[in-house]
């Protein structure tokens, strides 16, 4: 008996036939079991259409078609199918326990932005990462555990940002405007992603005591700062800087939601913090040479 011919096809263009046809019967025409099939697509990161697709297509009621994603990390473009046995073309990629859980936050980021929070599960960035299911799950144990290191990641990311510009500083009012804007623009690029998990109950419960510790010290530093360099009240000086703070969060919030632009944002923003301190200064001592300015 002759051997079976073998198949060779893009992801693709196996992609774009799993959304013509059913995938039992693309199975059938590759000479795979439909079981098979699927597991060959979860291995290579090719969406297909879930149980019921095709009864909401006939009745005129399926939704979009999904972008197909990149392939997983090691594994070819070309796919080459003989019948009985499927098999894709890949490479073992061995990665770093940080490194995995990177790469794992990375898919479950693209995955959240482009397709929302419901979309997001372990099986899924699992599928879309190249990784067996229980090998995701010994990283992150559920869905809640990955979201708020997702978020504690991005947080970070932003607090690293502002403390690299403002140590760039050499007066007191430059510092002030360069952790606003540099706040700012962390926001225009990380805001949707951040917007977004924190919506997630599991990520607001499990960050709220780290946030507002971090928060705390925050302003006791700037606070600090103040009174060292103006004579200003202690209790003074960190009242005023939770209000100002607030405004900041305020306009990052509204800027991350789209309904502000960027340029706008820091210069309101920047301004009234600016202004605020200087209102405060020359309320608690008369301005020496240049202390107003260096607010």
């Amino acid at each position: 008996m002759p051997a079976p011919t073998p198949t060779e096809l893009t992801r693709l263009e196996l992609f774009q036939r799993l959304w013509r046809e059913p995938l039992s019967s693309v199975a059938a025409d590759l000479g795979l079991s439909a079981s098979g099939l699927a597991k060959l697509c979860d291995r290579t990161a090719i969406p297909y259409p879930t149980r019921g697709h095709w009864a909401k297509a006939r009745a005129g009621r399926a939704g979009p078609t999904p972008d197909l994603p990149p392939a997983p990390e090691g594994t070819s473009d070309q796919i080459r199918i003989t019948p009985g046995h499927p098999t894709a073309r890949r490479t073992p990629v061995r990665l770093s326990p940080e490194d995995r859980r990177e790469q794992l936050m990375a898919v479950a980021a693209r995955i959240i932005v482009q397709d929302g929070l419901h979309a997001l599960t372990i099986k899924r960035v699992a599928r879309d990462a190249g990784l067996t299911a229980p090998r995701a799950y010994h990283f992150f144990p559920t869905v809640d555990v990955l979201m708020a290191a997702l978020a504690r990641r991005e947080l970070q990311a932003i607090r690293t940002a502002r403390a690299h510009r403002i140590n760039t500083a050499e007066r007191p009012a430059e510092r002030l405007r360069l952790s606003t804007v540099t706040y700012l623009r962390q926001v225009a690029e990380r805001g949707v992603l951040l917007q977004t998990l924190q919506t997630a109950p599991g990520v607001r419960r499990a960050l709220r005591a780290e946030q507002r510790a971090i928060r705390a010290d925050n302003t006791n530093v700037v606070a600090t700062r103040f009174t060292d360099s103006h004579k200003i009240p202690s209790d003074v000086s960190r009242a005023a800087t939770a209000v100002l703070t607030s405004a900041v969060l305020r306009t990052g919030r509204i800027l991350a939601r789209g309904r502000l632009d960027l340029a706008l944002a820091e210069t309101l923003a920047a301004d009234i913090v600016e202004a605020g301190n200087r209102r405060l200064a020359a309320r608690f001592q008369a301005p020496a040479s240049g202390d107003v300015e260096d607010a």
